[in-house]
């Protein structure tokens, strides 16, 4: 049976708008780190500094929802798995290969222009290549270049070719097995946090695919639970609490058990629509990721021409983080959903 031989599983809204949520917190860390502009904020600070954590709710996610949507369709044999894979590269390379390319272009007419470009050699042919490739997150390269944070998409790529022998074990696996998998993902993500306490979970280039794999077969293996009913709304509801209580005792790991409860209580919810801007800004949300790094650029370029004080700092993380927001719709909407659908039309017709 290939993988499109049934309908998709109904859409849950609530996970979409989860997104919304987690790819705030990953680009107020990322915010934080250059403005400063929470320094003195006590908890409030210390919130910000852990929005790294924002991408293991993702990683969590993308094992769960993948396994709503395809649990009932597996990908069966060689004919199902490329069929899947293709379906996941229309839908992702499209906008990364496009904002890469705008970068290079950005680069390009930066050095033209006699601007000084922070650590040129991470802006080398070499680590192009990977970057294009979606290999530099597989142990490839040491340096955070080009578009860095496309990194999580990288290993998010090895989950999406791992992903149809994983699901066959995970439909396979009975809630017992499955408790236990939520279990040695728990166990794991704490021997990694404390293989270095001051980063903990924070790992991308170096240990980034453990650190995915973890967490995508835990988020895999919730899924199933929740829809066999095994996870209780007053469980997860309860378990939600493990995300200010990690943070409150800096434990990256018990945080990110917190945010698989939130997942799990997203799922739950009913009676949602998909209509709204924080719905749509979920459905940007890959949009919005990728182009951070064209608003990192400008922020730069402000931060060398003044030095603003505290509140300056506050207002430009605030016009940036909406910046943000602005420029991934627009990717979204002008670039990702026409090339998909683009692709996907190609793709029926070579297919046909």
């Amino acid at each position: 049976m290939g993988v499109n031989a049934k309908a998709a599983a109904p859409r849950r809204p609530a996970l979409t708008r989860l997104r919304v949520l987690l790819i705030g917190w990953v680009l107020v860390y990322h915010l934080e780190l250059p403005l400063r502009a929470l320094r003195g904020m006590g908890f409030l600070e210390s919130v910000a500094l852990k929005g790294y954590l924002g991408v293991d709710g993702f990683f969590l996610l993308s094992g769960f929802a993948l396994v709503l949507g395809y649990a009932h369709r597996p990908p069966m044999g060689f004919a199902g798995w490329a069929g899947f894979m293709r379906g996941r590269i229309v839908r992702v390379m499209p906008l990364h290969l496009a904002l890469l390319f705008a970068l290079l272009a950005l680069v390009l007419a930066a050095s033209a222009a006699g601007l000084a470009v922070n650590a040129p050699e991470r802006f080398g042919t070499r680590e192009f290549v990977l970057q294009a490739l979606l290999l530099h997150g597989w142990e490839t390269t040491s340096l955070h270049a080009w578009n860095y944070p496309s990194w999580a998409l990288s290993v998010i790529l090895a989950g999406y070719i791992a992903f149809p022998l994983l699901l066959a074990g995970v439909i396979a696996a009975p809630s017992g097995v499955l408790w236990l998998l939520l279990a040695i993902g728990g166990i794991g993500l704490l021997a990694l946090g404390a293989m270095d306490p001051v980063l903990q979970l924070n790992h991308t280039l170096h240990l980034g695919l453990p650190r995915f794999f973890l967490e995508f077969v835990a988020g895999m293996a919730l899924a199933r639970l929740v829809q066999g009913g095994a996870v209780p709304r007053w469980a997860a509801t309860l378990g939600v609490a493990l995300v200010p209580a990690g943070l409150w005792i800096s434990v990256d790991a018990v945080v990110v058990a917190g945010l698989a409860s939130l997942v799990a209580r997203a799922a739950l919810l009913e009676g949602q629509d998909e209509g709204g801007i924080v719905h749509k800004l979920g459905e940007a949300s890959f949009g919005v990721y990728l182009s951070w790094v064209f608003v990192e650029s400008a922020l730069v370029l402000v931060l060398r021409l003044v030095q603003p004080g505290a509140s300056g700092r506050l207002l430009l993380m605030v016009v940036a983080l909406g910046a943000t927001f602005v420029a991934g719709w627009i990717a979204w909407r002008v670039i990702e959903v026409p090339a998909a659908r683009w692709l996907a039309r190609r793709t029926s017709a070579a297919g046909a």
